[in-house]
């Protein structure tokens, strides 16, 4: 007889965080139109070639197909005929560890590992639905409110800030204060449950001293939606203009090419 697994529990557990990340995985992968590994491996941080070998093993749980490369057909074609990696390896002229970057998972791997990448996913699907959200609201009453909800999506998400001529620009985070914390900035719009009304911005691990208070997010989208904004300063926020800026450009409230939404 084998010897008894001193906590079977942990294979349960492994293999339920295991299918929840190849669901995160598949939800993420099936809602893009025309999906690119590399684009949505660097929205989630993953690796691509992670990201490539869960798609397949989904596949194989799923018995659909999610990912498909002319690679990737063949090893796995010749992997259900029967052929060991190193025949794989002969015919497609592929290293070892290529070979098994297109193979199906045959063990899942760290708990806190894949508990992380399912948190990371899931942040990303909860930040893509914001941006959706404020889109169909933009020109609505209550944009503001779905505006804000977008800000809280996207704390601790690394933005720049433009720069100017040869200078690059600043990598900054966000904070959004908590409903909890008692003072700050009075708001007469509708809440956020659980939120207040300023954010900080955060530099090289250092909180501002001064805060943004949600109004001044509120005379910024007004302008955006008014008027064409081709920098910072258009959106007639001194000071804060640098930082909402790339924010609105991220959040699609201002368009890549510098103008309004249309």
């Amino acid at each position: 007889m084998g010897r008894k697994q001193k906590h079977p529990e942990h294979a349960t557990e492994s293999q339920r965080l295991m299918n929840e990340l190849m669901d995160e995985v598949v939800a993420l992968w099936t809602a893009e139109d025309e999906p690119e590994l590399k684009t949505v491996a660097e929205e989630v941080e993953i690796s691509p070639a992670k990201l490539r070998k869960l798609l397949i093993t989904a596949a194989k749980r799923d018995h659909t197909p999610y990912f498909s490369s002319t690679t990737a057909d063949a090893v796995l074609r010749m992997s259900r005929e029967g052929k060991s990696v190193k025949e794989i390896q002969e015919t497609l002229g592929l290293s070892y560890t290529s070979v098994q970057g297109y193979l199906p998972h045959k063990s899942v791997y760290g708990l806190d590992t894949m508990s992380s990448e399912c948190e990371r996913i899931k942040l990303f699907r909860a930040r893509r639905k914001a941006v959706f959200d404020l889109h169909d609201h933009l020109f609505l009453p209550d944009a503001s409110l779905y505006l804000w909800k977008a800000i809280i999506a996207f704390q601790s998400y690394p933005f720049h800030t433009s720069g100017r001529g040869s200078r690059e620009g600043v990598k900054f985070t966000y904070e959004v204060s908590k409903s909890t914390t008692g003072g700050g900035r009075r708001y007469e719009g509708e809440q956020v449950e659980g939120y207040g009304n300023e954010m900080w911005i955060i530099k090289d691990g250092q909180k501002s001293e001064k805060s943004i208070s949600r109004s001044t997010v509120d005379l910024a989208l007004k302008n955006a939606c008014e008027k064409e904004i081709k920098g910072p300063k258009a959106l007639g926020i001194p000071g804060a203009g640098s930082y909402l800026y790339p924010m609105f450009v991220r959040f699609g409230v201002i368009n890549n090419n510098n103008s309004s939404v249309e």
